[in-house]
């Protein structure tokens, strides 16, 4: 992320807008310079009328300098909103529809409030002002010069001693800012462990234990917070000192050429004033790039992507999928293999039930079909007719029902319909598909039941997955331990539900009924050996 994306990011009238804004308001040390330094051609000869010019002129310049700064600032916060959303909703793009998804909830929920605050304060907003404080040292250093060449040189060397500084303390405050980055992300995490698992931890009687280990992380991110602060405060007391350095020494030298006759006071007056407007921007511009530098290494791991959509293709209800094993192999990284050399097919309409020992890879093969994981070799796709589609994650033929459904805090039409354009009707008649109108009633599309569903039963959050599959007229419905939390009578509603759906299903159970199953016709699977084994119900 360098400025380049910053202009390309932002309207051109908006960058031409800032740009006009910041070279007015840099005018003034320029302008107070000159309105200070005008005094001294006063005396007793003087007018009232040169006195109501002066002053008629003065406030008329300074108007318009201020002004400009507070029109700069305005167009300055429209800029970083437009970068806020470019940036966030390009990272959140990036989440969703990449095949490098973050499931870590609580490192992308760090990210866009902890990281990107730390972009905005301390690189977006930052660029703006160290552009316009060495515009001010520019125009300012150029006023100097002109009102005495030799005392002006002397005022732009010595305003460049503060520049040094981000050499002298850049690693060490890339390295505390990364220290910090890391120790806060981990503290975010360590704490929404604790408020999820606050029930098992008063059951255990383990409050204080995990008060402290928590404790420990808290401590952790602000130490290493309060190091990057104080490395952060040194480097702008050494700025500062070199600031001071530079003015007090051309100023001195000034005043015994004022003495030698070689430079009017007033002259010195002026320099003096607008020296303010050298030093000082070059020594704030010394401190913004320490503080950028501490952005460096978000701005490394962030990538832009190209936000586009396609467009959702209507599923016909003619179109029959087969699932097809070519070969398949699949192995995680730490070297456990699940999968070796599987070749199936599974028609359309088919049932499948996959049971298997804890921990064998049950889920990893419903993941493989869903196309979220890939196979370390072989393949894995969908056959229509004479078409062969191998992204099936993109092929909109597949739902995924897991035993905690996820349901976003909105409305029930939203939760069905996920922002797509549905009938109220058709909304109406998944829900009394799956026995949800009896029980929420005929209003409850535009009802909200909180974050997750907290307001609906196990039940009923399964059965508006369930809604939500057949509403986008999915094939091939993915179930995994889907009712093993829920009472039997609950549990064997929705299983009739699944067990009547004109679709594909491979459910994944680790407890199941053997007579049930094999009444609603299901092929039982059995994951062992690294292989799916058919075994009679």
């Amino acid at each position: 992320m360098k400025i380049k994306n910053i202009i390309r990011w932002l309207p051109n009238w908006l960058v031409f807008s800032i740009i006009i804004t910041t070279i007015i308001s840099s005018f003034d040390g320029v302008v107070l310079a000159q309105v200070l330094s005008s005094i001294a051609n006063f005396n007793h000869n003087s007018t009232f009328l040169e006195v109501m010019f002066y002053a008629v002129k003065s406030f008329s310049a300074m108007a318009i300098v201020y002004f400009s700064m507070t029109l700069r600032k305005m167009l300055i916060n429209l800029a970083i909103k437009k970068l806020n959303v470019k940036l966030k909703s390009n990272f959140i793009y990036g989440q969703i529809n990449t095949s490098t998804f973050s499931s870590d909830t609580a490192d992308n929920v760090s990210k866009i409030f902890n990281d990107f605050k730390l972009v905005e304060t301390d690189y977006f907003s930052l660029m703006f002002e160290v552009f316009a404080s060495l515009l001010m040292a520019l125009i300012s250093g150029i006023y100097i010069l002109s009102l005495s060449i030799p005392i002006g040189i002397l005022f732009i060397l010595f305003s460049l001693l503060p520049m040094i500084t981000p050499k002298i303390f850049g690693k060490k405050l890339t390295a505390t800012s990364s220290k910090w980055q890391e120790d806060s992300s981990r503290f975010l995490s360590k704490v929404t462990d604790l408020f999820n698992g606050a029930n098992t931890i008063k059951t255990y009687l383990a409050e204080k234990y995990m008060y402290n280990d928590t404790d420990k992380y808290l401590n952790e991110s602000e130490n290493s917070y309060l190091l990057m602060n104080n490395w952060q405060a040194v480097t702008f007391f050494v700025a500062s000192i070199l600031s001071v350095v530079s003015y007090i020494l051309p100023i001195g030298i000034g005043l015994l050429l004022v003495i030698q006759r070689k430079i009017s006071s007033a002259a010195l007056i002026g320099i003096f004033m607008a020296s303010d407007r050298v030093v000082g921007p070059l020594g704030t511009v010394s401190e913004y790039l320490s503080k950028i530098k501490t952005t460096q290494e978000i701005r490394k791991s962030y990538s832009e992507h190209m936000i586009e959509f396609k467009a959702p293709k209507k599923i016909s209800k003619d179109i029959k999928p087969k699932i097809c094993f070519e070969n398949v192999y699949f192995t995680y990284s730490n070297g456990k293999q699940i999968i070796n050399n599987l070749n199936l097919n599974i028609t359309f309409g088919e049932k499948i039930l996959i049971t298997g020992a804890s921990g064998v890879g049950k889920s990893t093969i419903l993941n493989l079909i869903q196309g979220s994981i890939k196979p370390s070799s072989g393949k894995i796709y969908l056959r229509e007719k004479n078409s062969k589609i191998n992204n099936i994650l993109e092929s909109g033929r597949i739902a995924y029902i897991r035993q905690n459904p996820n349901l976003f805090n909105d409305t029930l039409r939203f939760n069905l319909t996920l922002g797509e354009d549905f009938s109220t009707k058709d909304c109406l008649f998944v829900l009394e598909k799956v026995g949800l109108i009896n029980e929420l009633g005929n209003d409850a599309l535009n009802r909200y039941y909180g974050e997750s569903g907290k307001n609906l039963s196990g039940g009923q959050r399964q059965r508006i997955e369930i809604a939500r599959a057949l509403l986008f007229n999915k094939k091939i419905i993915l179930i995994d331990e889907a009712t093993s939390s829920l009472d039997p009578k609950m549990s064997d509603k929705i299983n009739k539900i699944i067990q009547n759906l004109d679709c594909t299903v491979i459910e994944v159970a680790h407890y199941y009924d053997d007579i049930e199953f094999k009444h609603a016709h299901f092929t039982h699977y059995v994951l062992e050996n690294k292989t799916l084994r058919l075994k009679a119900l």
